[in-house]
């Protein structure tokens, strides 16, 4: 008795008529084999399993029309010739030229992103910097280069930052800015920064220090100091401000 063979053209022929398949119908078309069976038939076939979805739509890549990312949408499967959404995360921060924020992966690649991101993270496939409000993703090889990039664009006048800069700080604003800082010790100055930080949203760190001409790192640390809630209020005034110790009054009088 001849073994029953399952033809790997019926399922190529049935993906050229859907372009997007269930394991379901993939299995009602190789005749109900095993699922082992029907995954090797596919493997023959170069199939891609989509991101989306639980991986439980199928496509042919010779079908698949990807995009500028590798990227490709049909109604609401996507597939990416990455492969999984860790896959293809890792790959697209990878070749990023700045790498990406959680809220611009998600755009990208029309997903949530940030389960697939902690994972990420957590077994050191990717890097993140914290910039303002956020976290920015960089790759292990390159992740300094593109954290540099980052920060300069953001830096740069554009339509996106500098007029809120400039409307919250204009020139007679910034001299007061200065004058004020001048005033105050040096922890004052990094919890007052690190609150306009916070006002500013993201890329706040990097635009208050433009502006006051203070390290970014102060403003960061400011800004972690305030939102930790780490002030403590006795160590704020600089030393030997405040009022004489209550000792050092007696003790002086005494002496009279």
């Amino acid at each position: 008795m001849r073994p029953v063979v399952y033809a790997a053209q019926r399922l190529r022929e049935a993906f050229a008529a859907a372009k997007v398949l269930t394991m379901e119908t993939i299995l009602d078309v190789l005749g109900r084999p095993t699922r082992m069976t029907a995954f090797r038939k596919l493997a023959a076939l170069d199939y891609r399993a989509s991101y989306s979805h639980g991986g439980q739509y199928y496509t042919l890549n010779e079908i698949a029309q990807y995009g500028e990312h590798g990227l490709w949408t049909f109604d609401e499967a996507h597939f990416s010739m990455y492969g999984s959404l860790l896959d293809t995360i890792e790959h697209l921060v990878g070749v990023s030229a700045e790498g990406y924020f959680a809220r611009e992966l998600h755009s990208l690649v029309q997903v949530p992103v940030h389960n697939a991101l902690a994972k990420l993270h957590r077994a050191a496939r990717l890097k993140r910097e914290q910039l303002g409000s956020e976290f920015l993703y960089v790759s292990n090889l390159m992740g300094q280069t593109q954290l540099q990039r980052r920060e300069e664009r953001l830096m740069q006048p554009s339509a996106e930052t500098e007029p809120e800069s400039e409307q919250t700080f204009g020139r007679v604003s910034a001299q007061m800015l200065h004058a004020l800082l001048g005033a105050l010790n040096e922890k004052q100055r990094r919890l007052y920064l690190g609150f306009e930080s916070v006002k500013l949203g993201r890329g706040g760190d990097i635009r208050m220090a433009r502006i006051s001409g203070v390290d970014v790192k102060t403003v960061t640390r400011g800004r972690k100091e305030l939102l930790a809630g780490d002030i403590d209020m006795a160590r704020i005034r600089a030393a030997g401000a405040g009022r004489p110790s209550v000792k050092k009054n007696r003790s002086d009088r005494t002496a009279e």
